[in-house]
């Protein structure tokens, strides 16, 4: 089987969403992170700005979680009013889909839309890759149809934050996203040189915790075609939430995975706190 030169961009990525996260508002129960900031309030049950140090007593209380969606500890309601962000890859960094034997096509640059629409949910939209080629194919997307030639676009796709790993203390949980198509599993179809590619399924990636941010670099790293992360912690054993895609040469399906690193920058500052 041909191996095929991967020019460095991605394809079906997810513009990553990893400024949008914060976990539940339950204090100290490991449960999925949610949207939410930490702001100075005298009062406050924390004594940083990242809500990181709880207070132990009256002087220290400085800082007030607050859900992007929903009351406070303290039953106050400060909601997020700007939640939307962009993504655009990192330049000079490797974007990439590759299967687990070797085949892959790259492109030079991804731009995507995003928003949280919920506690632990957000959406992706606008997702395009552009000059994308497979061995000196230009590689165009079918579905959804791109306006350009070597240019690729990439369906809607919810995400869902989770724990991707516990760790010894709620400050050290790693902190993953999850993307699927809105609807279906078909991420998108596209053709390099006339061979007709689907890609579907499912993908995760990492995110930064405990920081107050809204510039943030987001990756996702696949090795030989494996995705890591490829499943949350609560997952029942053996999940894998993986892509999928043909192969090019041959016939088949196989395993598939995603490089990418964007810059995802947000309206405002946001955070992904382990710790509420």
């Amino acid at each position: 089987m041909r191996r095929i030169k991967i020019v460095g961009a991605c394809l079906l990525a997810v513009c990553a969403i990893g400024v949008l996260a914060a976990t539940s508002a339950s204090a100290f129960v490991r449960e999925a992170p949610e949207v939410g900031r930490c702001i100075k309030h005298a009062g406050g049950h924390w004594k940083d700005g990242g809500c990181k140090t709880a207070a132990k007593v009256a002087s220290e209380q400085k800082f007030e979680w607050y859900p992007a969606y929903g009351e406070a500890e303290n039953g106050e309601t400060k909601l997020a009013e700007k939640l939307k962000f962009t993504s655009v890859s990192k330049e000079g960094t490797l974007i990439q889909l590759t299967t687990v034997t070797g085949e892959g096509i790259g492109c030079k640059k991804q731009t995507a839309l995003g928003e949280a629409t919920g506690p632990k949910t957000l959406k992706t939209y606008n997702v395009v890759f552009s000059e994308c080629a497979e061995t000196g194919q230009k590689c165009t997307s079918t579905n959804p149809k791109a306006e350009k030639t070597g240019e690729i676009k990439v369906k809607e796709l919810n995400g869902l934050l989770g724990i991707e790993k516990f760790g010894e203390t709620h400050a050290k949980d790693k902190v993953a996203n999850l993307f699927k198509p809105v609807s279906g599993e078909v991420f998108t179809e596209f053709e390099c040189g006339g061979i007709p590619v689907k890609v579907h399924g499912e993908v995760m990636n990492p995110l930064k915790s405990n920081s107050m941010k809204s510039v943030l670099t987001v990756k996702f790293t696949a090795s030989k075609g494996k995705q890591k992360p490829e499943k949350f912690a609560t997952d029942p054993v053996g999940t894998k939430r993986v892509l999928f895609s043909n192969k090019l040469v041959g016939g088949g399906e196989v395993q598939a995975g995603q490089s990418l690193t964007t810059i995802q920058t947000g309206e405002e500052k946001l955070e992904i706190n382990t710790l509420i």
